[in-house]
């Protein structure tokens, strides 16, 4: 029954623990001062209720149908939806004691009624909570609110929009930025088949970019939990196409190699804003042999890029998976290539010069700052520089460089914080990056506290800079790349 006085409609939020009597009163108050009512109408208390946070679209028309659960799961706060599917719905959430906002995937009542299907969501939807990673969206929990008996997964917000939305607005990206959404995903990939785990359901929009431009990969080890839950007519589109690939290709269920197709054609799409494969609603259209055959390939003048963009390309979607990149590590390689080519030359402008090394360095010593940044730039390095060292973890996470040198000697203790977390993220996205750390002779124990790394060096002073050169040329070397 719909509640039409808004004081019921206030009682009732305060009852279910929206909000408070105060916030209540302080939302009449308001109301009577702007519309002029001893007792506002239901719309003008709901607009000042919303407008002030205290409520939201969802939240206030659940509560004028007189709804009296489904406000919070988990002890999580829903406030709005923000997409649907076969299986299930998304909404935006947050922690009423933290403010920490979050994403809540609800599981279907339809699907809740079969113990195996439940088993399945669990015991998959776990999978993703071994998944720690800077470009896969982190899953947090997976649970049953006692009350409702619905199923969930809370995960973490990604502030931004998926990459299908992206287009439907700016129709094709850069090729610079396609290839930095392309590393991140594939860095993404790496670190998931490093474990065993493939993803099964690349897609745009499972693609989701942040608002600081990072790609993150979603619903990791729920594709193939969600095709075994699904009826005969009712099967996950990209499942579909998976299964018609390697079908067609003569590969197992679970092939990496499905996934670097995929995710080719997610390359190609953001390139030119069209799909490589005929898109139909045809079930047995989407698994013919015939319409990967005919997948669209980079064509020359589709986009201004070198070579090694197309190939890239062509070699992530060739029908025959022998001649596909064999692993998600192969595929970042060719990535970061055709990136360093891409930055290093002039398209179409023969003997461009590569670009750059490029190096941070975190020294708070203005007479050291200066000599170093001389030194290195006759070197030919591009020189990055900072006293504070947290800004060498910013600079990284934007755009990462080949080398850090960080003067724990001037900058302190937080250098070693900084030296860690970068080298950590470095290894997780499977960059090359070298680290040098330089103590004083009065920090020198701790050279115990900093990992051992091949592509780390700690150094205690009294360091010259013909010494530190000569380091970061061996850490290239370990690197498989020579520096300077």
């Amino acid at each position: 029954m719909d509640i039409t006085d808004p004081l019921m409609l206030g009682q009732l939020a305060i009852r279910v623990g929206l909000i408070d009597q105060a916030q209540l009163n302080e939302a009449i108050d308001d109301a009577r001062t702007e519309y002029g009512k001893v007792t506002p109408d239901m719309i003008h208390l709901v607009r000042v209720l919303e407008r002030k946070g205290y409520l939201t679209n969802l939240q206030t028309s659940k509560l004028i149908k007189g709804d009296t659960d489904g406000y919070f799961l988990g002890g999580y706060r829903i406030l709005y939806k923000i997409s649907s599917g076969s299986f299930g719905r998304v909404y935006r959430a947050d922690d009423p004691r933290s403010g920490r906002v979050v994403a809540v995937k609800i599981l279907r009542r339809r699907w809740s009624e079969d113990q195996a299907k439940i088993d399945g969501f669990i015991r998959e939807g776990r999978v993703g909570l071994t998944l720690k990673h800077p470009n896969i969206v982190e899953i947090m929990a997976i649970n049953q609110e006692p009350s409702t008996k619905q199923y969930y997964i809370v995960m973490e917000f990604v502030e931004g929009g998926n990459l299908r939305e992206i287009l439907q607005i700016r129709k094709t990206l850069q090729v610079s930025e396609s290839l930095r959404i392309l590393e991140d995903s594939v860095s993404g990939l790496a670190y998931a088949y490093s474990r065993g785990i493939t993803h099964r359901d690349i897609k745009l929009t499972n693609l989701l970019i942040s608002s600081q431009g990072e790609a993150k990969l979603v619903d990791f080890g729920l594709a193939h939990m969600f095709a075994s839950m699904s009826r005969e007519d009712e099967v996950v589109d990209r499942t579909v196409d998976y299964a018609g690939l390697e079908k067609a290709t003569g590969v197992k269920s679970g092939d990496v190699r499905s996934d670097l197709f995929f995710l080719g054609c997610v390359f190609f799409e953001t390139l030119t804003s069209r799909s490589p494969l005929t898109m139909t609603k045809d079930k047995y259209a989407r698994m013919s042999r015939r319409r990967f055959e005919e997948a669209q390939t980079l064509k020359p003048g589709d986009v201004n890029a070198p070579p090694s963009v197309y190939q890239l390309c062509e070699t992530m979607m060739s029908i025959d998976p022998r001649r596909r990149y064999q692993t998600p590590s192969q595929v970042l390689d060719a990535v970061r290539a055709a990136r360093r080519e891409m930055a290093g030359s002039a398209v179409g402008v023969p003997g461009s010069k590569p670009a750059a090394k490029s190096i941070f360095l975190a020294e708070s010593d203005v007479r050291l700052q200066e000599a170093l940044r001389e030194k290195f730039k006759e070197l030919g390095y591009r020189v990055l520089l900072a006293s504070d060292p947290s800004r060498a973890l910013d600079r990284f996470r934007q755009q990462p460089y080949e080398a850090l040198i960080v003067d724990v000697g001037t900058v302190g203790d937080d250098g070693l914080y900084v030296f860690e977390k970068v080298l950590n993220e470095a290894r997780d996205k499977q960059y090359l990056c070298a680290g040098i750390l330089i103590l004083s002779e009065e920090q020198a124990y701790l050279a115990d506290r900093v990992t051992a790394r091949p592509n780390s060096a700690v150094l205690v002073r009294p360091v010259t800079l013909k010494q530190l050169h000569r380091k970061l040329l061996e850490l290239g070397e370990t690197n498989g790349e020579r520096g300077g």
